[in-house]
């Protein structure tokens, strides 16, 4: 079978920045720029201001690790080497890192993925798969929106944790600051907010206005990402990008604002389906992960002061309503629950959204053009599961090659003292909690195996499928 070409955009913000004149990476930042003050000082500088000379600063690779510690896009390298794909050498394989200051539809962040998707396609002589991680989904969508013909070249988008709808995390930096390094080599809240308050595609980030955009979830339920709480309940979400009383004062140039104002009205009303003319949307297969801790609600009092709500209703970064709001007969939503999986005989937390074993089906049928199959998954919430006290959650999911409810779904589990049965209730997903003391060693000194063996119909009978589950006791 021949490999697919593949194109990766990554997120926000997961790309080297360089600058070009020195030749020098300046994003990641080098620890010792941050413990030096003149450094950093020059450094915010470089990140904030505009480019002297024009264009010095341009992007690079995307961020493969972190001090070669914690793995990003290379996580998801290692798995397409097993799939084939040469990820460095670029012959069936382009990695499109854009500089996260520029806007999601910025020409030259729109440039550079065109002209990957073109070189593959040719190169191929076929249509190339697109895979994009959170931010890059949006830039993907601004591509097939501002350019549709690119849509005959791209066979399928992968989309994993995409904020079509928003998310949080930039209200938070934006209004709030949160500091980002390691140990005493970080950038302080206020020098964060003071680099992002100049990046456009941080507000691109922002949940939209819903008095343009249909800001409800598949039930017609509001998503209530931004709620004003002085308002009637009902009519409370409002939109950050044009209800500004959270935003900071400031003596200089009010830049907040006035990008703010600018991606309100560059990207106005955005609908829940990506719709182009004289042409069909390539299939989108959509990712949302379910289990992590995130902030799902900013609620903003009558001085603009925010309150964030987290809950595990996300994938740590972008809200599950968020990331499912993206619909239409050319998508396909699956929810991944994110936790420990068992993984060569230990319970494993996976760190990354595609590095999850379930997500290995999705990657054979978009790689490989797999039959579609049901998407059966569960795993034990992240926390709760090496805490050896407290109760334990699972996160379970029956869903059909759509992402759509499993018939009659239910479950039971194996090996547990007593007999537990539920059922999904017709939904496609649920959680069950259970009680840690009724669990007790059997593999090794501490740890406990039992199996959840989901069942649902089909036109010829039954259908099961079994689930190992490991947790720390």
């Amino acid at each position: 079978m021949s490999i697919k070409p593949v194109v990766f955009v990554p997120g926000f913000p997961a790309t080297e920045l360089i600058q070009a004149s020195k030749n020098r990476r300046i994003f990641p930042p080098d620890p010792g720029d941050l413990l030096d003050g003149g450094k950093k000082e020059k450094l915010i500088r470089l990140l904030s201001g505009p480019d002297n000379p024009p264009g010095d600063i341009v992007a690079g690779d995307p961020i493969r690790d972190v001090l070669g510690i914690s793995k990003q896009a290379e996580s998801l390298y290692d798995l397409l080497r097993d799939y084939g794909y040469t990820a460095h050498s670029g012959d069936n394989f382009a990695a499109v890192g854009w500089d996260w200051r520029l806007a999601v539809d910025d020409i030259r962040v729109q440039t550079a993925l065109i002209a990957a998707v073109d070189r593959l396609s040719r190169a191929h002589n076929s249509k190339v798969v697109v895979i994009c991680h959170s931010t890059g989904g949006l830039v993907v969508r601004r591509l097939l929106e501002m350019r549709p013909d690119v849509a005959d070249q791209i066979e399928q988008i992968f989309a994993f944790g995409v904020p079509w709808a928003g998310t949080l995390k930039a209200v938070r930096y934006l209004g709030r600051g949160e500091s980002f390094g390691f140990l005493f080599a970080k950038l302080s809240a206020s020098e964060v907010r003071e680099i992002m308050s100049h990046c456009q595609a941080a507000y691109d980030l922002f949940p939209p206005d819903p008095a343009k955009t249909d800001m409800r979830d598949l039930t017609g339920q509001d998503l209530n990402l931004f709620v004003d709480a002085e308002l009637p309940r009902g009519q409370q979400q409002v939109g950050p990008l044009v209800d500004l009383r959270w935003v900071p004062k400031s003596s200089g140039k009010d830049y907040m604002r006035q990008m703010a104002n600018l991606a309100d009205s560059r990207l106005g009303r955005r609908p829940n389906q990506i719709r182009l003319p004289n042409t069909p949307t390539p299939p989108i297969t959509n990712v949302v992960g379910w289990g992590a801790a995130t902030d799902t609600t900013c609620e903003m009092d009558a001085k603009g002061r925010l309150t964030f709500l987290e809950t595990k209703e996300g994938d740590g970064t972008v809200p599950a309503v968020s990331a499912s709001w993206l619909r239409g007969p050319d998508v396909r939503t699956f929810f991944l629950p994110i936790g420990l999986y068992p993984t060569a005989g230990i319970p494993n937390r996976h760190s990354r959204i595609w590095d999850s074993p379930p997500v290995l089906e999705l990657f054979d049928q978009v790689l490989r053009s797999k039959a579609p199959e049901p998407w059966v998954c569960a795993c034990v919430d992240g926390d709760q599961g090496i805490d050896p006290s407290g109760p334990v959650t699972l996160r379970l999911v029956a869903a059909d090659d759509q992402g759509r409810p499993l018939p009659n779904a239910r479950g039971n589990f194996v090996g547990l003292p007593q007999r537990v049965a539920f059922s999904f209730s017709g939904a496609a997903r649920t959680s069950l909690i259970l009680r840690r003391g009724q669990f007790r060693p059997n593999v090794g000194r501490n740890l406990f195996r039992f199996i959840v063996e989901i069942i649902w119909d089909t036109g010829s009978g039954p259908r099961t499928r079994e689930i190992p589950i490991l947790i720390h006791v």
